[in-house]
């Protein structure tokens, strides 16, 4: 049996060598093409894990500062960091809806009705509104207290670092330096 295999690739593939290297090279190409969108998938997945939609407004607010703290902590000469951040609203969802403006057979203006309806879709079996646009919380004010808070090339870089992150302007910022008796509480 396996001679009459080996008969058989021998002639299919023993007369032109091209053939044997395209083949070869056809089932590599597909098997990357599959192994790629493996690892894509668990890429994905990832990134939407880090940053969930569906975040309460305490839960954004402590992402960001963990970001913000690790991002000024990397500042030279900034230190150990703390941050705190505030907002002025809470996440907004906009949901897509279908519009339908109803007109009675008169002349009068008034007899017109506007009626909308959410747009429902199905996803993994349950029924949700299909989600246009999510609005995050407007930030009202970074505050940021680190060991070199006193230093105003480090406060400079912190101001710049933080404005651009936040896209705030840097009197939405306040830097100060980290006190004596937090150091000694965290020794």
């Amino acid at each position: 049996m396996k001679k009459e295999i080996a008969d058989k690739a021998r002639q299919l593939f023993g007369k032109n060598k091209k053939t044997v290297i395209i083949t070869v090279i056809g089932f590599v190409g597909i098997f990357l093409i599959m192994f790629s969108e493996l690892g894509g998938k668990e890429k994905n997945e990832s990134k939407n894990e880090s940053l969930n939609t569906n975040m309460s407004t305490n839960e954004y607010c402590e992402y960001l500062e963990s970001r913000i703290e690790s991002i000024v902590s990397s500042i030279d000469g900034a230190g150990r960091t703390k941050v705190m951040i505030t907002v002025s609203e809470t996440t907004e969802y906009i949901y897509a809806e279908n519009d339908k403006e109803n007109r009675k057979n008169s002349d009068s203006a008034n007899d017109l009705s506007n009626q909308s309806d959410y747009v429902i879709i199905n996803a993994d079996d349950n029924d949700t509104g299909l989600l246009l646009k999510t609005i995050e919380p407007k930030i009202r004010g970074v505050a940021i207290v680190c060991d070199g808070g006193n230093n105003e090339l480090v406060q400079q870089q912190i101001y710049s670092a933080v404005s651009a992150v936040l896209n705030i302007s840097t009197s939405k910022i306040s830097i100060s330096k980290l006190s004596a008796s937090e150091v000694n509480n965290e020794k």
